[in-house]
């Protein structure tokens, strides 16, 4: 890496994600050269008059390759919360791979993240740059969840878990409008192109051979019922996207959980009364949301009654929100919970925050042996994320 003027520049800072990400920086990042980038002067200026210290201003636009490549230059990490990343963020990952540029980011497009590997994987790994998609809570919990149950079972019974399941429980938070964007748009993308709805049905999207032979791995779509966790489960409406990286991140180091290993995601609900009837209330929530979702004109209404770019949940919402996952590992008897939560944050904005602005730390400053390419959080940062999160207040760790 040569030097560069600059350690981050928060790509996106004047969006509700982007502003949170930058509040963490300056409370955080005290020695660290950072700045703040954008294709309105005006809105950024007003985020640096809200922070404690002077920032660099950099005005880009997402869609001028000419600008985004400036951009990558000027520094050793861009770390972007600019969605849709289907229609923001192209240019920014090939200026970032073509320059040896790290690059973090919260994105949960499975289409754009097979995109990004097909057209800028190998460059990247030539130049050094570490693209890391899925950097908020798509999808840490999951492929750094299940990275550090993976350490504790080899730790525990000398051997890998050969199946792993995530049962995202106890939650609370809200929805911003760049989320609810990238959400109808990819719901518009997968309504036009039969392609891409072949892409979001493969369980194993993201390998680097997605037609490569591998276990079945459907995603689950009922309610069931976990006998010893004594927990109801039910669909997970990011299971499309966390299980995807996780298959890659495993692919990625070598398969060192076995050809065979199976990784499923599903939410959980109390063995009760209350916990049956949280189950089926939120299925059929699900269900709802699919169907709108299918329906062009019902993608309108939410659109224009969503929550609008640069909105978001109050600070009180963020603050009250929290979120926890077990993750169970298993190879013949042998048996592991391990959790990953944060108690204290909102798991979409005031967590993810957290998580994309340590990713973002981790690839400016920490001494990673990983080599470059469109990876993932375990591979690319593996110990030292999990160490960073940890010192910020994110939980992962055996039961």
């Amino acid at each position: 890496m040569t030097s560069r003027d600059l350690d981050i520049i928060v790509f996106g800072a004047t969006g509700f994600t982007g502003r949170l990400v930058c509040d963490y920086l300056a409370r955080t990042a005290r020695t660290t050269r950072w700045g703040i980038a954008g294709r309105n002067r005006d809105k950024l200026e007003a985020v640096a008059k809200g922070l404690p210290h002077p920032v660099p201003i950099i005005v880009a636009d997402a869609l001028d390759p000419a600008a985004m490549d400036r951009l990558a230059r000027q520094t050793k990490v861009v770390c972007t919360t600019t969605g849709p990343f289907a229609r923001y963020g192209e240019a920014l990952v090939a200026a970032c791979a073509e320059a040896g540029t790290h690059y973090c980011d919260l994105t949960g497009e499975v289409p754009f993240m097979r995109r990004m590997i097909d057209a800028h994987h190998a460059r990247a790994i030539a130049s050094g740059a570490r693209i890391v998609h899925t950097c908020g809570f798509d999808s840490v919990p999951s492929d750094l969840g299940t990275y550090g149950l993976q350490q504790a079972f080899r730790a525990t019974f000398g051997r890998p878990a050969t199946t792993v399941t995530a049962l995202f429980g106890e939650s609370s938070g809200g929805v911003s409008g760049g989320t609810v964007a990238s959400a109808l748009g990819l719901a518009d993308e997968a309504a036009k192109d039969r392609d891409v709805r072949r892409l979001l049905a493969n369980p194993y999207a993201l390998d680097p051979d997605p037609r490569a032979a591998r276990p079945p791995a459907p995603d689950d779509k009922m309610l069931g019922w976990d006998a010893k966790l004594k927990m109801f489960t039910m669909p997970f409406v990011m299971a499309q996207v966390n299980t995807r990286v996780v298959r890659r991140a495993h692919a990625l180091a070598g398969f060192p959980y076995g050809q065979d290993f199976r990784y499923r995601e599903v939410m959980s609900t109390p063995g009760s009364a209350r916990g049956l009837a949280m189950a089926l209330g939120t299925a059929t929530v699900l269900g709802g949301l699919a169907l709108v979702l299918a329906s062009p004109r019902l993608r309108k209404i939410v659109a224009a009654r969503a929550p609008q770019a640069g909105e978001g949940p109050s600070v009180e919402a963020q603050a009250r929100g929290h979120w926890k996952v077990r993750l169970v590992g298993e190879a013949g008897d042998d048996r592991l919970v391990y959790i990953a939560a944060d108690p204290d944050g909102d798991p979409g904005y005031r967590s993810t925050a957290r998580m994309l602005g340590e990713s973002a730390l981790c690839l400016a400053h920490d001494d990673l042996a990983s080599s470059g390419g469109v990876t993932t959080p375990s591979v690319a940062m593996g110990d030292a994320l999990v160490d960073r999160l940890r010192r910020a207040g994110i939980v992962l760790q055996p039961a």
